[in-house]
Formats: C-alpha cells, sequence, structure tokens
C-alpha cells in the first residue's frame, strides 16, 4: 500500500507536469522537423529548421524591445513638455498677476491634448525621493497599467476557454484538496504564461533603466512581473471557470468572438505610445486619475521610480496583489463548491422539426452559386458558423487599423491621402494583411482532423487551395478599396501619385493572399491534437516581416523602384507556393518530406546572399584599406568575385549533402554544339545592346549619364572588363539561369520562366540597361533550355559584355 501523495509533493509534480509540457512544445518543433536519424521512407526534415527559430525569436527580441523602448521615452518626453507648459502657464504674467490661470484655460499655442493648466501637478510631494518628475510618473502609471490590462486580456482572449476538452475535469478528481489544486492551477499558469510576461516585463525593464538602474533593470522586471502574473492567473482561472460552468459553449464562443475583439485594445495603447506625435493617447496617460498610483501598475512605477530603492512600494503592491489573489482563490472555491461538469458541455446536433422535405435548389440559382465556386461556398459557410474565427478574420482587423486610426486623428490621413497617399495606403494594406494573416494563412489549419477529405474529392489540392487563397483575397482586398473610396469622397478629387500607390496596395492583396496561404502549409499542422502547436509562430513573423517589406513599395519614390519591389515580392510568392505544392503529397504524414529539388527559393537565397556577401566584403575592404567611402576597380573584382565564389560553394555543398536532383550542370556531352549555340545567342544579344546603345547616344535618351561619363584608366579598365567577360557570365549564369530560371520552369513553363527571369535579371541592373539586359536573359534561357550546360549561356553572357564594353571604350575614346 503506496502513502498519500502530500499536498507539497503533488504541487509539485503537478506545477513539474505543467512546464516539461510547455518545454516539450518548444522543443517538440525542432525535433519533429528533424525527424529520426535513420528512416526507412522518405528523408528526414531539414536540420535547419533551428536557424528559422533562431532568426525570428532574435528578430521579435529587438522588436519588442524597440516598441517598449519608444514607447517610454516617448512618454517621458512628451510628459515633461505638457508639465513644462503647466508650469509657464501658472507662472506669474502681466495678464495673470495671481500666477495661475484658471481652471479650463488654455495659454496661447499649447497644445490642447497636453496636461490640464490648472493642477497639472496632481501627486502633492510625489516628484520629491523619485528619479521622475509628478508628469511622467503618471504617464508611467498609464503606460504600465495599459500593459498589465494587455496580459491580461490577451490571456482571456486565447482559444483555451472554447476548447472541448477541459483539463479541469478529470485534474479535480485526483485526491486532492481543492485549496492545494487550486493553488497549483494558479501557480502553473503564471509560471506558463509566456505572452503575459511578454507584454508587461520590456516595459518595465526600459522603464526601470530609464530610473537609472542599468544593468539591474532586467532583475527589477522580473521581480515585479511575477506577482503581477500570479495576478493575471488568478484573474484567468476566475473568469474561465466561472464562464464555463453557467454558460452553453455556443454562448460562451459567442462571449469570446467578443473578448477576442476587445483584447487588444490596451496592447493598442501602448503601441500608439511608441509612435511619435501622438496628442490623443499623450493626453490620456496626463490625465490619469489620483486613485490609479495605488493600483499595481501605479505601485509598480513607484518601486522604480524611487531613489531610495522603492522596497516599500514593491512590499505594498506585493501585498495588494496577495489580497487580489486571495479573493480569487476564495471565489474559485465557492465556484467548484458544486464540482465542475456544466449542464450542456457536449453539444448535440441540432434536429429540426419534421416537416415536408425542401425542393432542392438548382445548381444555377443563386447569386452565390455564380460568384462563388463549391470549395468557395464552403469557405463561406464554416466562416459564417465558426463566430469567433469570424470575429477574429473580419472584424478584428478593422478594429485594430480603425483604432490606429482614431488613436492618430491628427494626422488626417484620409482627407489629405489625394495629395499624400503613401500613410493612408500603408494602413489599407495593414489592414489588409492582417485580414489575411488571420484567414488565408489558417487555410489548411481550420480543415482539423478532416483534412483527409480534401484528397477525396475530384480536385487536386493544390485546386482547392488556389480556390481558397482567391476568397480570402477577394474578401480583404474590400478594405483598401473601401479605405479609398470614402478618401476620394472626402477629398472630392484624385491625383495620378494616389491612383498609383491604390494600385500597389491593391496588387499587393492577392500577392500576400497567395504568401499567406503558402506559409501556412508550413506553418499550420491541422492533425496536431494540442490546438496550441497547430499553428507555430515563427512562420507568422515571417508572414508580418514580409508584409512589412512591401511597404517599401508604397513609399518608394519612382516608379521603376515600385515595380521592382511589387516582382520580387510576387516572385516570393511563387517560389513559397512552389515549396508548398512539393509538401501538398506528404500533409498526412507529419513525419515525410519531399524529395530534395532545386527550386525556385534556391535561387532567391542565392541572389540575396550573392548581394549581401558583395557589400560585407566590400566593407571589409574599405576598413582594411583604411578607410574611404569608394572602392577600386580592383578592390570591385575582389568583392564580386569572392561573393559568388562563396555563393556558389554554399549552394553546391548544400546540394551535396540533401541528395538534390536537377542541379545545374556545368558541362555535359555535346559542348561542341552547345557552344556554337552559344556564340550564335551572343552574337544576337550583342547586335541588340549594340543597337540600343547607338540609339541611345543618338536620341539623348540618358543625357545624365552621358555628361557624367569619363574615361577610366587602362588598370581600371582591365578590372572591369575581367569582371564583365569572366566573372560576371560564371556567376550571375549559376544564379539566374541555373537556379531562378531553373526554378521557374517547374511553375511557368520553358517560355514562361524565360521571361520571368529575363525580367528579375533586367530588374537587378540599372534602369538605363533594362532593355538590353532583359533581351540578354531572354537569349541566355533560350540557350541553357536547348544545351541544360551553363557554359552555354556564359558564353552568350560573356560576348555580350565583351561587345557592349568594347563599343563604350571606342566610344570614350572618340569623345576625348
Amino acid at each position: 500500500m503506496t502513502a498519500a501523495v502530500g499536498s507539497l509533493r503533488a504541487a509539485r509534480l503537478l506545477i513539474g507536469l505543467r512546464l516539461r509540457q510547455q518545454v516539450n512544445r518548444i522543443v517538440s518543433v525542432y525535433r519533429h522537423r528533424w525527424g529520426a536519424k535513420k528512416r526507412a521512407g522518405t528523408g528526414r526534415k531539414s536540420r535547419t529548421g533551428w536557424l528559422i527559430g533562431l532568426w525570428v525569436g532574435v528578430s521579435m527580441v529587438i522588436a519588442i524591445g524597440q516598441i517598449s523602448y519608444n514607447s517610454v521615452v516617448n512618454m517621458e518626453r512628451e510628459t515633461r513638455i505638457a508639465e513644462a507648459r503647466a508650469f509657464l502657464q501658472r507662472a506669474p504674467a502681466p495678464d495673470n498677476p495671481g500666477g495661475v490661470i484658471g481652471r479650463g484655460a488654455r495659454a496661447p499655442g499649447a497644445s490642447a491634448g497636453g496636461a490640464r493648466p490648472s493642477g497639472a501637478i496632481r501627486y502633492p510631494g510625489l516628484a520629491r525621493g523619485y528619479a521622475w518628475p509628478a508628469g511622467v510618473i503618471r504617464g508611467a502609471t498609464f503606460l504600465a497599467s495599459m500593459a498589465i490590462l494587455a496580459a491580461l486580456f490577451l490571456t482571456l482572449a486565447s482559444r483555451e476557454m472554447v476548447r472541448t476538452e477541459w483539463e479541469l475535469e478529470w485534474l479535480v478528481t485526483l485526491p486532492l484538496s481543492s485549496a492545494t489544486f487550486i493553488a497549483c492551477r494558479i501557480t502553473e499558469r503564471a509560471l506558463t504564461n509566456f505572452g503575459a510576461m511578454i507584454a508587461t516585463a520590456p516595459i518595465l525593464a526600459v522603464m526601470a533603466w530609464r530610473c537609472g538602474h542599468t544593468w539591474t533593470a532586467p532583475l527589477y522586471a522580473i521581480g515585479l512581473t511575477i506577482p503581477l502574473l500570479f495576478f493575471v492567473a488568478t484573474a484567468h482561472t476566475v473568469v474561465d471557470t466561472g464562464l464555463r460552468l453557467r454558460l452553453a459553449p455556443s454562448r460562451l464562443r459567442n462571449l469570446h468572438a467578443v473578448v477576442s475583439i476587445i483584447s487588444p485594445l490596451p496592447l493598442l495603447l501602448v503601441i500608439s505610445m511608441s509612435l511619435p506625435n501622438n496628442p490623443l493617447v499623450i493626453g490620456w496617460a496626463g490625465a490619469t486619475p489620483d486613485w490609479a498610483s495605488w493600483l499595481p501598475g501605479g505601485l509598480a512605477v513607484r518601486a522604480l521610480a524611487a531613489t531610495d530603492g522603492g522596497a516599500q512600494w514593491f512590499a505594498l503592491m506585493t501585498a495588494e496583489l496577495v489580497v487580489l489573489i486571495a479573493a480569487g482563490f476564495v471565489l474559485l472555491q465557492r465556484q467548484m463548491r458544486r464540482g465542475v461538469v456544466a449542464v450542456g458541455v457536449r453539444e448535440a446536433a441540432i434536429r429540426r422539426p419534421a416537416g415536408p422535405p425542401r425542393p432542392a435548389v438548382p445548381a444555377s440559382a443563386g447569386i452565390a452559386t455564380r460568384l462563388f465556386s463549391a470549395v468557395q461556398r464552403r469557405e463561406l459557410r464554416l466562416l459564417s458558423r465558426d463566430r469567433s474565427f469570424m470575429s477574429q478574420t473580419l472584424v478584428l482587423p478593422l478594429i485594430t487599423v480603425g483604432a490606429q486610426i482614431l488613436l492618430n486623428v491628427h494626422t488626417n490621413v484620409l482627407a489629405t491621402a489625394i495629395d499624400r497617399p503613401a500613410n493612408l495606403a500603408a494602413i489599407a494594406f495593414g489592414l489588409a494583411a492582417y485580414t489575411l494573416l488571420y484567414s488565408a494563412f489558417q487555410t489548411l489549419n481550420t480543415e482539423g482532423q478532416a483534412l483527409w477529405i480534401l484528397y477525396c474529392v475530384p480536385q487536386p489540392l493544390e485546386a482547392i487551395l488556389r480556390e481558397k487563397a482567391k476568397l480570402w483575397a477577394g474578401l480583404a482586398i474590400l478594405y483598401p478599396l473601401a479605405i479609398f473610396a470614402v478618401a476620394v469622397v472626402l477629398a472630392r478629387g484624385i491625383s495620378l501619385a494616389f491612383i498609383g500607390t491604390a494600385a500597389v496596395v491593391l496588387a499587393g492583396v492577392p500577392i500576400f493572399s497567395v504568401i499567406a496561404t503558402a506559409l501556412g502549409v508550413f506553418g499550420c499542422d491541422p492533425l496536431e491534437q494540442d490546438v496550441q502547436k497547430r499553428v507555430r509562430p515563427s512562420y507568422l513573423y515571417i508572414y508580418m516581416l514580409l508584409a512589412s517589406f512591401y511597404a517599401y513599395a508604397i513609399y518608394a519614390s519612382t516608379v521603376w523602384q515600385r515595380a521592382a519591389l511589387m516582382v520580387l515580392t510576387a516572385l516570393v510568392a511563387l517560389a513559397l507556393w512552389q515549396k508548398a505544392r512539393d509538401r501538398f503529397p506528404y500533409l498526412l504524414d507529419p513525419t515525410a518530406s519531399p524529395p530534395a529539388r532545386v527550386s525556385l527559393s534556391d535561387g532567391l537565397i542565392a541572389a540575396l546572399m550573392f548581394f549581401v556577401l558583395q557589400g560585407l566584403i566590400g566593407l571589409f575592404e574599405l576598413q582594411v584599406a583604411g578607410g574611404g567611402h569608394t572602392l577600386s576597380a580592383g578592390m570591385v573584382w575582389i568583392a564580386y568575385s569572392g561573393a559568388g565564389a562563396l555563393t556558389y560553394g554554399v549552394m553546391r555543398l548544400t546540394y551535396w549533402r540533401a541528395g538534390t536532383g536537377d542541379v545545374p550542370r556545368l558541362l555535359a556531352p555535346g559542348f561542341s554544339r552547345a557552344a556554337l549555340l552559344g556564340i550564335a545567342g551572343g552574337a544576337i544579344a550583342a547586335a541588340c545592346g549594340l543597337a540600343y546603345v547607338m540609339a541611345a547616344r543618338a536620341f539623348e535618351w540618358f543625357p545624365a549619364l552621358r555628361q557624367s561619363v569619363h574615361a577610366p584608366d587602362l588598370a581600371t579598365m582591365l578590372w572591369l572588363g575581367a569582371l564583365a567577360v569572366i566573372a560576371a557570365p560564371i556567376f550571375e549564369e549559376f544564379i539566374f539561369r541555373g537556379l531562378i530560371f531553373g526554378g521557374l520552369r517547374r511553375s511557368l513553363g520553358t517560355a514562361g520562366a524565360a521571361l520571368a527571369s529575363a525580367a528579375i535579371f533586367a530588374i537587378v541592373h540599372p534602369p538605363a540597361s533594362v532593355v538590353p539586359v532583359f533581351v540578354l536573359g531572354l537569349c541566355t534561357a533560350f540557350v541553357y533550355a536547348r544545351t541544360r550546360m551553363l557554359a552555354a549561356s556564359m558564353i552568350t553572357h560573356a560576348l555580350y559584355n565583351a561587345a557592349v564594353i568594347a563599343l563604350q571604350w571606342n566610344m570614350m575614346q572618340q569623345s576625348m
């Protein structure tokens, strides 16, 4: 007979079990991706998954730290300005003999969003003994309180509330007292609530740093955050338990939909504080009431700002939280006094009363059947049934972006959009991208355990997902259209700049619908039993990063820059869709992976590596040379050739380790015929290039370039000639023809791949040389497709460069 388990040991076991569960969730992501060391079937997953996780983790830490720092710094600066204005208003003046401007008055030039003139400093004596003045402490109290509310609301908005499997129903059957069980429940939720810790600890750490605690700032932040986490866990447990015991599942889902809508608002206030020139939120911070300084957020700020260490304020905050937690503890005991199984937790199917059968609806009837396919109609039906999903997909993005417009109403982005459309266009695209994050990205995740049914319908899975991506793109694009229509009505006009910017946004919505759907294939596992593990946050963050990069196309100053960014983004979408298509046959087996093949994404990675390495090697050369800002011709040769060699070596090593098929070959049997075809292609490309150069010179298409041209010395000409005739054909043909053209051909065919790869090849060159370089891209793609040898396209490339350089050298000699 075993001895009874004591309360302390039981608590340790339950808390350790929850912590182990959280650790296993994190570790299983990479263990799942790696697979076993020896597999009899398909190859194991890529071992580079941890690099994505590390990159995303570091990026998230930097982003959260930057937002927290900007929020605190902006709050401190603006509240100091408001306090200085209040002091000037109270100063003696000829028209204000008493030295105090009447209540409600405002000095000339004072901001209406600043602190009120009368009674601006409302904490008597609070600034004495503190590192911050009273106005800054008031603003910090508002910021800390919003961070605590954000932690609480985001915790309540988690889908744990509407999960059918409620683990409390079986955990209470353990031979433990209710007090022990409740204490364990609160403790485990407090220690595993990483979202609440992220919402509060960075803000408090930055405040501690600004108050002069330097390297001990993280320790202060953690010490203040831990009691707050226990309070959040207690409130979460009280609300979750009480609602489950009193509401039916359908009503609980409706309430969760409402909570998910309002939950981001406190966090939005914190983020809005990080934006400059936001008098509305700063005004709210300045109007924080006196009693807020005695709440947990205000006491935490006092503890950080006190010059004597703030131990008494920390003790008071802890005592206050202990009282609140104890009250929640008592309430939980009362809620659980009759058990935890509610009536009607398990939903049954709704039975309709018996009646005459409904007449069959013809397939051609109804506007829905004409506008939407069968797959799209099914998706809309599921969306209408899941109110929580509908709220997060269609309502939450609208409220989030609408709140940003409201909080930044002073900018008047709608009325000024015709003349300055970039800001409104960024908001419109952000709303559409945010909608796709909750819809298109979840395309596979919403299928759940019924994913296998999609393999049984008489349509390929790619066609089904394509229909879903079209549907979500159509729904998401309605928001930008509505915003642009309102702007046109308010401004009563339209401009060419507005049309161009709107076109960039409207073209970006379907592109990012494809990106979101493709990333959802990698970032979602609908077969996972644990709901929290069905979505990998790394891919969510990758999607948000790509969407933020597309904003550069909105703010680009020239049409060429916009076109280049749009084409490159569309290329990324095509590459991700190609990778996702390779995984479609393996989705029902999470341990399987597709065979390694050369893809478009490989070419994009190689091109990015090639350009980045050139810059890094060039910077290193400048440092070694003792400074300066200009690379010599020899240094350019070293940077270009070194970057190309490293890129080539890394890609070939990766292909060799992965056993990749269809790797581009340099030489193959039949080289003589291939060389002749390469010479013919080079002659055609060179003839087109020479004709273009002569025409550009005759018609003065680029006068600025002609004026800036000067004859280089012989050494420079030799270096540049060697780069153009030797290095450029070798490395650029491997990247643009071997990888990018080869990857595009899998999706677009030979003709489409030739056009697309030639356009990409032309984009990375200066605008003046786009036309002849595009023709060169077509010729080299044709030669490579016919010969399947990179050596042939390299000959074409080298002959073209040699002819163009010789013509330019001859022209410069004649002009001297």
